[in-house]
């Protein structure tokens, strides 16, 4: 569940129209033109897996934001846009509305605004200390890592904590690392690619953008993975790049040139992604997952590295490889084989681009 609040001197709310890309059912009844004086925004959106356990987070939390900033009514603001793993419409609209009578138990007066339409609102803030104020509750560490699952497509969108794979209980055994920096990230990566030259006669490696969107340390990246593809003929180099990006599709090109007969021969494999907000790399033994400080939109890259998220595990490994085609490469592409290919899926991806900038 995400929350963002507003201590606003003045506010309103006006319904435009109900969205047409949700459950229809879910649409609450239009509601007039609201204007509010000193009161606290409560933008909130139901994230999949969210339940009663985050709603009593977010009311303990924001009944002792009230508490410092003083009484004071609560507009509830339904806000699916404040992530990418929203709830279905149903859930949301449940747990919005136990957010609510859990916030009325504890004395509040609460205004619920209508939920599924899109909103012409205005806010004047008073700008004081806490008068802007965002949190993310997550539940269980059994649910943070499901949404993760999800949202890599290895577990189906339905799925329940009890239904994550075994092989993904390494979360429970605190096999996961979180890097906390771009360099301890970089030098993990690094790592990764060092080992591959000690894995005489199995060497692979699965990559998607990792570090291409910096100026530091691409270099050094680059060069090791230069040297990979020369040096080792017992490596093999899977790639999946964001080929609706110039700077990628140019970079793809010249792999294309630099190193024909790894392409050929398939010790180097070239593919489009679509992701733009996740950088990948994956080997037989291990798994990093790279995060932007500031998600890009569809079709940039990621952008600078903030945080990553590191395991060794040769089955979790295993089981993230076999998800591979499915989530970092673009399936209607596949593996690109031929120079005359990679031109044909980049001026396709460029004519898409154009005809979206139309419309």
């Amino acid at each position: 569940m995400i929350i963002d609040s507003y201590q606003c001197s003045s506010c309103y709310f006006e319904d435009k129209k109900p969205s047409n890309r949700i459950d229809s059912s879910t649409i609450s009844p239009p509601q007039p033109r609201a204007e509010f004086e000193n009161v606290l925004v409560m933008f909130v959106c139901i994230e999949r897996y969210d339940g009663r356990e985050e709603v009593d987070q977010a009311a303990e939390e924001f009944g002792a934001l009230v508490d410092m900033l003083g009484e004071r009514p609560l507009i509830l603001c339904p806000n699916v846009h404040l992530s990418v793993d929203k709830a279905p419409e149903k859930l949301a609209v449940l747990l919005i509305g136990q957010l609510e009578e859990k916030l009325a138990e504890r004395g509040y007066q609460v205004h619920r605004l209508s939920f599924g339409y899109h909103k012409r609102y205005g806010l004047e803030c008073n700008g004081n200390v806490g008068s802007v104020v965002g949190r993310r509750f997550y539940g269980s560490e059994h649910k943070q890592f499901l949404r993760l699952m999800t949202r890599l497509g290895v577990c189906p969108p339905d799925a329940l904590p009890k239904d994550m794979p075994v092989w993904a209980e390494v979360l429970m055994q605190r096999q996961l690392k979180v890097l906390g920096s771009r360099r301890e990230t970089y030098n993990a990566a690094k790592k990764m690619c060092e080992d591959q030259l000690d894995a005489t006669g199995q060497g692979e490696l699965w990559t998607c953008m990792l570090f291409e969107g910096e100026r530091q340390p691409m270099d050094d990246y680059l060069s090791q993975l230069y040297t990979i593809i020369e040096e080792y003929p017992d490596v093999r180099v899977h790639r999946a790049m964001n080929l609706s990006v110039p700077g990628f599709s140019n970079a793809a090109r010249h792999l294309f040139r630099k190193y024909p007969e790894a392409i050929e021969s398939g010790r180097l494999r070239i593919y489009n992604s679509k992701v733009s907000d996740i950088e990948f790399m994956l080997s037989r033994e291990a798994v990093l997952l790279a995060f932007p400080q500031i998600p890009r939109k569809q079709g940039s890259h990621a952008g600078e590295i903030s945080f990553g998220i590191y395991c060794k595990d040769a089955d979790f490994a295993k089981n993230l490889i076999q998800w591979y085609s499915s989530f970092l490469v673009d399936p209607e592409v596949g593996w690109i084989r031929t120079e005359s290919d990679l031109n044909a899926v980049i001026s396709e991806l460029e004519e898409e681009m154009f005809e979206e900038e139309r419309e």
